[in-house]
């Protein structure tokens, strides 16, 4: 068995472990188990997630898988999309202005110095005020899903100050609710001003608490400009940083929503065997 190369890549502390596999390097290698286990901190590399560059399968520059921590493959990743289009640009895959091929549809993106802004698109809802009993706790909900990824929207106070234990306890409750049979990412959020937010995320398949989440911030928006709280553009802090959404709402209709935010190289080397093999 072959080393792996692989880079790792920050946006805002959601830390992604990218390989390239045009070439088929990890076609012999179970790609679920082997995101599972490179993913796992302390006895390996670590990471929110694993993505994985193949040939494009619709049109785009490349296409862009996204596996969590637990083995499963999701639609894609906002904060990983960025990641992954800076890393494209750095190495020849595609140039500043790129689409990526996703599970979730296609996703443009645009490099810059030291981040990306990508455009996504709402696939689902918005649904809003759904009451659900959480943990014992009377809860509203906001649904949408943004490129195909599923999102709810609690807005409460003090968001900043939660203790991680009660963002882990409902958002494990949420993620596990029945109401959600495939899972889904609850996001915690605050309305600070018209134009900006902050946002705690527990994220499915990593099932805690991620320092950012890219989909999420375009969902907090959306729902928050839904309700009448927010309007475009919007600035949402994060335990990680800071990232930036922009959209146009008319008539109860979004178009042109852009995600924007840093995103950072911070290693590049191989995976040893042993780093799936444990």
């Amino acid at each position: 068995m072959q080393p792996v190369p692989f880079t790792k890549m920050s946006g805002l502390g959601n830390d992604f472990i990218i390989v390239d596999n045009r070439q088929g390097i990890l076609d012999e290698i179970g790609l679920n188990e082997f995101a599972h286990r490179v993913c796992t901190r302390r006895v390996s590399l670590g990471g929110d997630e694993l993505m994985v560059i193949e040939q494009p399968a619709a049109g785009g520059d490349f296409s862009m898988r996204t596996i969590n921590p637990d083995g499963n493959e999701v639609e894609m990743c906002g904060n990983a999309a960025r990641c992954v289009a800076r890393y494209a640009f750095a190495h020849g895959i595609a140039g500043a202005s790129m689409t990526i091929d996703t599970r979730g549809g296609p996703v443009r993106a645009w490099v810059d110095a030291d981040g990306a802004k990508i455009q996504l698109q709402i696939t689902a809802g918005p649904a809003l005020n759904l009451a659900l009993d959480v943990a014992g706790e009377p809860l509203t909900l906001h649904q949408v899903s943004i490129s195909g990824t599923p999102h709810v929207v609690v807005f409460r106070t003090g968001v900043a100050a939660l203790p991680v234990e009660n963002i882990s306890r409902l958002g494990a409750a949420i993620r596990h609710h029945p109401t959600f049979p495939q899972g889904i990412n609850a996001n915690f959020v605050e309305v600070l001003d018209a134009h900006t937010l902050w946002q705690r995320t527990f994220e499915r398949g990593v099932d805690g608490e991620t320092l950012a989440c890219g989909t999420g911030a375009a969902a907090s928006s959306v729902i928050g400009a839904c309700l009448g709280l927010v309007e475009s553009p919007l600035r949402l802090h994060v335990l990680g940083g800071e990232l930036g959404v922009s959209f146009e709402y008319e008539g109860g209709r979004f178009k042109n929503l852009f995600l924007s935010g840093g995103a950072r190289f911070v290693a590049e080397g191989v995976l040893h065997p042993e780093a799936w093999r444990w």
